[in-house]
């Protein structure tokens, strides 16, 4: 399965990513221009495991990330 990011570049395993909306969860809130680590992908669920940098993991969908952010 290719997983693609909002303007559609194929995402990988270990690759930087920018989040491009807030994601708020019952453990606080993963904010927009934040950068992150992708590491996993959930064909089932169609999200993605990110890590933040203080090791926090989120549940994402690949369109809230975008691999260009540089």
């Amino acid at each position: 399965m290719k997983v693609v990011d909002y303007k559609g570049r194929e995402l990988k395993v270990g690759e930087r990513v920018c989040v491009q909306q807030d994601v708020p969860s019952v453990d606080g809130m993963l904010y927009k221009n934040s950068i992150v680590r992708i590491d996993e992908f959930n064909v089932e669920s169609n999200k993605m495991r990110v890590v933040d940098s203080l090791g926090k993991i989120w549940w994402v969908e690949p369109s809230l990330v975008s691999a260009s952010f540089l």
